[in-house]
């Protein structure tokens, strides 16, 4: 691969943007402890499994393979890079594709958009499900693209291109279900556009489709095992909003506008413009499927969003698509040069500014402490762990169960301690759940970990026994500012008052 830039270009791919947004990304990478969700689907490696309640299996499994590497923060965010490989030589293949001879200049276009945006630098960092979802996702986008055109065109696409673009789908929805919005996108194509209508009785659509649920097995041999609790799980979070069936045109409204900021305010405006760019691509089928996946992904999930809670990130793969339309508006055909430059500079500055401040708020002190103890309870989760893993440490010869307040401070200690014994006993139904049924707790003597976020009282569902007592208090600091404090209790588990699930049976009511 060799790119030849000359000019001005040249100088924008050298500015220093570009090299400070990749610091920010080593940063993190080598010092942040992980998020709470990181450690929580690290733990998930630690006890492979065909499928997990809250996601798909294949991020585990990954974490679980690296894991025989050791133990780090550079193993646990190893696999980003894997992913980011194979997401950006995707794009280059992409722009190849789109653009012919230009390729080289659009792909940077395309790398350092998407490199500069807060949302992608945030989910091609973290070691969450998502940076393998949005690599298989948009590899599978473009296959199918390639075997549409072919069909387009000559009236019989290359079949590799649809059975690799369908295996790339099944890949990505044991990532996350919400890659069956490429599967619909493809399928509203063929079926909108007439000259792949023909498609609808071509056996390789079936055998494409029956590869792609092939590779969902494991997601539904897990379900068949567990009670079918994690399609149970998705269905009650996608239309109950705990208020019963109250409309919320608010959260929709808040849901478009916390996208559109996260994903960089002047680079929504760029590919609002690109969009609307006249001239024709190389690729019949491109727009309507980027189209398709924009309009299928933000309007599902919008509708959801009236019902119940529809978050920013969860629309990630709506503009994988737009993406590669944004080279337009900046290359001028026969120049060297960008156009738009005040937007080009725009788009780098203000991602290098927001990873920065990401990498402050996560390594060296959340922002919000600075103005007290409360706000970002999630930022502040991310400090203090080997001070609590020291203090639990020589209290855990007296327990027999570890035990914490939530599913964030069972995950983050169980990596502290590198361990998988920490199970988290909430009103939030979870992994740990799962784990717990399987396991004796009633009379257990236990170590309970808590905080003031998720604090330890009479009420909760995890009760201890008359006696029991708090053993320490920890409070975390950095550079002399309070972040916020943790408590570990002793006692031995009794019975909460029974506050089951509709699907899901306490794991304290489940152990007598």
């Amino acid at each position: 691969m060799s790119f030849e830039f000359r000019g001005s270009l040249q100088s924008h791919v050298r500015s220093p943007w570009l090299w400070l947004i990749l610091l920010a990304h080593i940063v993190y990478w080598l010092t942040a402890f992980p998020n709470p969700d990181e450690a929580y689907y690290w733990l998930w490696g630690q006890r492979l499994d065909w499928s997990y309640y809250d996601h798909p299996p294949f991020h585990a499994w990954v974490q679980g393979l690296f894991s025989y590497l050791g133990h780090s923060h550079f193993i646990l965010r190893l696999p980003t890079v894997l992913s980011n490989g194979l997401f950006f030589w995707t794009y280059y293949h992409i722009a190849r594709y789109l653009y012919g001879q230009q390729a080289g200049r659009a792909w940077w276009v395309i790398f350092l958009c998407c490199w500069s945006s807060p949302l992608y630098f945030l989910f091609l960092t973290l070691a969450w499900h998502d940076h393998w979802l949005i690599a298989f996702s948009l590899l599978s986008a473009y296959w199918f693209i390639r075997f549409l055109d072919g069909v387009w065109h000559h009236g019989q696409g290359r079949s590799e291109f649809l059975y690799g673009g369908a295996l790339m789908l099944g890949l990505a929805i044991l990532c996350k279900y919400t890659a069956v919005f490429v599967g619909i996108t493809v399928l509203g194509v063929i079926v909108s556009q007439a000259k792949l209508r023909r498609l609808l009785g071509d056996k390789r659509l079936y055998g494409a489709i029956a590869i792609a649920l092939l590779c969902t097995l494991p997601i539904l041999i897990w379900n068949l095992q567990n009670g079918w609790l994690s399609f149970q799980y998705y269905l009650t979070r996608s239309v109950d909003s705990g208020d019963g069936p109250i409309l919320r045109p608010d959260a929709v409204v808040f849901f478009w506008l916390t996208a559109g900021l996260i994903l960089s305010p002047p680079l929504v405006w760029v590919m609002g413009r690109s969009v609307l760019l006249k001239g024709t691509l190389n690729s019949p089928t491109f727009r309507p499927v980027a189209l398709g996946l924009f309009i299928t992904s933000t309007g599902l999930l919008s509708l959801v969003g009236l019902f119940s809670t529809a978050l920013y990130y969860w629309n990630i793969l709506a503009y994988l698509l737009i993406l590669p339309l944004v080279p337009r508006f900046f290359l001028q055909p026969g120049s060297d040069t960008l156009g738009h430059r005040g937007w080009w500079q725009g788009i780098q500055i203000l991602g290098t500014v927001v990873a920065w401040l990401l990498v402050i708020n996560y390594c060296l002190l959340p922002i919000s402490a600075l103005w007290g103890t409360a706000g970002d309870p999630d930022g502040r989760m991310s400090f203090g762990w080997h001070q609590v893993a020291e203090v639990v440490t020589a209290h855990i010869p007296q327990s027999e169960l570890l035990l914490t307040t939530d599913y964030r401070s069972a995950s983050a200690l169980a990596y502290a301690l590198n361990t998988t014994t920490v199970l988290a006993i909430s009103e939030r139904i979870d992994q740990f759940d799962v784990w717990a049924r399987a396991r004796p707790l009633i009379g257990q003597s236990a170590l309970v970990l808590a905080d003031d976020w998720h604090p330890f009282t009479d009420e909760g569902p995890l009760q201890l026994e008359p006696g029991w007592t708090q053993v320490a208090t920890i409070p975390v600091q950095r550079f002399g500012v309070k972040i916020k404090d943790y408590y570990l209790y002793a006692g031995k588990v009794q019975q909460a008052e029974p506050n089951p699930s509709n699907y899901l049976q306490s794991p304290l009511d489940a152990h007598t």
